[in-house]
């Protein structure tokens, strides 16, 4: 079985490639300045601050109880001492001039909290080190970690620090299960760090809701070059943590520093409800699908009278739809799940406080009787019922789905400006209404133009074409003289991209995103109109979190990494080729086979054994037999392929060249794409 075969079949194993791209001809991403707020900026973020509810300091006497201990200078608390210009003293009036009053707001709020908290006896939350929250829970033997953060660097750090201040229990500080609440990579990223502490229990169970792995790979992996593109924008992640760049991630302050990875889940909670006992500790979860990911557990644990809602809830209003891309999110599910939540186990007085991956906990208060937790799950279940239901009947109305969003904006009741976590940092009422008209009709508004749209270059030149290039610039620049930075942008918008190489039009237009950013409430819409004039002026891309990481892949079933592969297929270089054949993957450590046809440019596959369909195997061209551990080991760069064919460890039977044609026709992405035209 032993074969040698040309390199380029290592392109199989998917580590994509970064090239650099344009020519820089302005200030580069590392000396970059953004510019001051005009008047018009000024005057509106100041008549918004006279809106807002200041009166309201909860959230941030919430971010602050139960404090343990501070981060100081330890290694965790990196993210929060890069963020040390925000200022939680004067909640109002050292707003910069550049940033949304309500946002700063928030980022002040986030601030609040870095360190290790106590939730009650028994609960404990690590927050402020990275984007979400890590939740601690005593077992009998130990802790259980519940998200583990989105960077291993700082899991790690973070139970190094927990440890310092949490009691021994048995005399050692061991962790004796995981659990990651949903999909999303802030949630399982930072596990490896976890393994890595040495602390945690052989056989211990690393739990999910079920099919996490499918709806993992289907949100981080299939389009993960893409995705990890677009949250460059979402997270503004070439700007600065300063005034005129980032001051909060809605979510969190911002991202901690280290790799995205997964440790492989070992536990499915595949029932609507399942109660497990963890090291002595009763934990029920509950399936939650399809609201604010494609699965979901929130977990009630008996013994501490707490409720984790995972992030069903959190101290704003979330993403219905969200920038980095992903599927649309349901409201209407997610408003229901928040009304089953309050009414089975806030209503009947089951808890004594809620606490979740995002924000600081809920509490009662046991002085004034007032149901709090009740009060707070109301809000946050009314604001996606609202935004469901009146973005619904609006387009039952006829209200198109590019004109909802401002529809929404204008009808929004006075309970939801006035509550703090009901505003739009994380998303907003206008996107979130459009995803919502999404859901149930798609994009398109059924204007015959739009049903085979032009290219937006092509379509921009004729805009362009008609009116005069100079036509436009003077009303582009009369628009943002006047403060009508949107209206200046849009006819700059079309300017750039017909004549991407004109440098007044792109640095007007990067003036008129810079402004809007430094007017945008929501966290997406501020950084996404910075990123923008970043890559404007400096005509640089900056480097993105990669989500889809050589560990997150490796650690997925073959299956899923096959999925890929096929994306990859280019389909004219298949068909030039005349790719036809078909090929299998054996691992005999686990008695697993792949079957694969490449038809017709496009490749396609199956798990027989899964399926139950391996005496339905044709004779095979190709087949490849590897231990999974060794592709993992592929993938992750530890070895290659030629490697393990030459040592023996993998065999290759049938025709080597169909993998060699088959590496030759594979796309390698490069995350660096224009959203905005390059000078080039």
């Amino acid at each position: 079985m032993k074969t040698t075969l040309n390199r380029s079949v290592l392109s199989l194993a998917i580590i994509v490639s970064f090239s650099a791209t344009a020519d820089n001809e302005y200030e580069s991403i590392e000396t970059y300045k953004g510019k001051p707020a005009t008047e018009h900026t000024i005057a509106a973020n100041n008549a918004l601050a006279e809106t807002l509810p200041w009166q309201d300091t909860s959230a941030f006497e919430r971010s602050e109880r139960g404090l343990i201990a501070a981060f100081g200078d330890h290694r965790v608390g990196e993210l929060r001492n890069r963020m040390s210009h925000m200022n939680v003293d004067s909640i109002r009036e050292d707003r910069p001039d550049t940033v949304n009053p309500s946002i700063w707001r928030q980022g002040q709020m986030n601030y609040a909290s870095g360190g290790l908290y106590q939730v009650t006896d028994g609960v404990y939350q690590i927050r402020g080190a990275d984007l979400s929250n890590m939740t601690i829970y005593r077992t009998d033997n130990g802790y259980l970690i519940h998200d583990p953060l989105l960077h291993d660097e700082v899991a790690e750090a973070a139970w190094n620090f927990a440890k310092q201040h949490l009691p021994a229990v048995n005399g050692e500080h061991k962790i004796t299960g995981m659990i990651y609440s949903h999909t999303h990579a802030d949630h399982f990223g930072g596990s490896r760090g976890i393994i890595n502490t040495g602390d945690f229990v052989e056989g211990a169970p690393v739990i999910v809701p079920g099919d996490f792995i499918k709806e993992m790979a289907d949100e981080n992996i299939m389009a993960g070059n893409a995705m990890s593109r677009r949250a460059q924008y979402q997270y503004g992640q070439s700007l600065e943590n300063d005034a005129t760049g980032i001051v909060d991630n809605a979510l969190g302050m911002g991202f901690g520093k280290g790799a995205v990875t997964l440790v492989t889940p070992t536990t499915e909670i595949v029932e609507r409800e399942e109660t497990r006992v963890i090291d002595g500790l009763e934990v029920h979860f509950i399936n939650m699908p399809g609201a604010e990911a494609p699965v979901e557990i929130v977990n009630y644990v008996p013994a501490y009278r707490s409720l984790n809602t995972a992030e069903l809830t959190y101290d704003g209003q979330h993403n219905i739809y969200t920038f980095r891309g992903a599927k649309v999110r349901d409201s209407l599910a997610w408003s229901k799940y928040l009304t089953e939540l309050k009414m089975r186990f806030v209503d009947s007085g089951l808890v004594d406080n809620i606490h979740s991956a995002h924000s600081a906990p809920v509490w009662n208060n046991p002085e004034t009787e007032e149901n709090e937790i009740g009060h707070y799950m109301e809000m946050q279940r009314d604001n996606y019922s609202w935004l469901h239901n009146n973005s619904v009947r609006l387009a039952n109305h006829g209200v198109k789905i590019g004109d909802v969003g401002r529809s929404i904006e204008e009808i929004v009741p006075e309970s939801q400006k006035q509550n703090w976590a009901s505003r739009g940092y994380h998303g907003s009422y206008s996107h979130n209404a459009r995803a919502i008209v999404n859901l149930y009709l798609g994009y398109l508004d059924l204007n015959p133009v739009n049903i085979n749209p032009l290219k937006s270059v092509d379509k921009s030149c004729t805009y362009v074409n008609a009116g005069g290039a100079d036509n436009f610039y003077k009303s582009a620049k009369a628009h943002f003289d006047s403060g009508n930075y949107q209206e200046a942008g849009q006819l700059l918008n079309d300017l750039v991209l017909c004549e991407p190489t004109n440098i007044e039009y792109r640095e007007l237009l990067a003036d008129t995103f810079e402004q809007q950013g430094y007017q945008s409430e929501t966290m997406a819409w501020r950084n996404s109109y910075l990123q923008g004039a970043v890559e404007l002026r400096t005509n640089e891309i900056g480097e993105s979190l990669k989500t889809a990481s050589e560990d997150v892949i490796a650690n997925t079933p073959t299956t899923n990494f096959l999925d890929l592969v096929g994306v990859q297929l280019n389909g004219p270089k298949a068909e030039t080729a005349g790719l036809n054949f078909n090929m299998g993957i054996y691992h005999p450590d686990i008695e697993e086979r792949h079957y694969i046809e490449v038809s017709n440019a496009t490749f396609s596959h199956l798990p027989v054994t899964e399926l139950g369909l391996e005496s339905s195997i044709p004779a095979l061209d190709t087949e490849i037999i590897i231990h999974k551990a060794d592709l993992t080991k592929v993938i992750t760069g530890e070895t290659t392929l030629e490697a393990l064919f030459e040592s023996g460890q993998a065999g290759l039977r049938g025709d080597a060249k169909n993998l060699q044609d088959l590496a030759s026709s594979l796309d390698k992405f490069d995350m660096k794409f224009d959203i905005l035209p390059l000078n080039r």
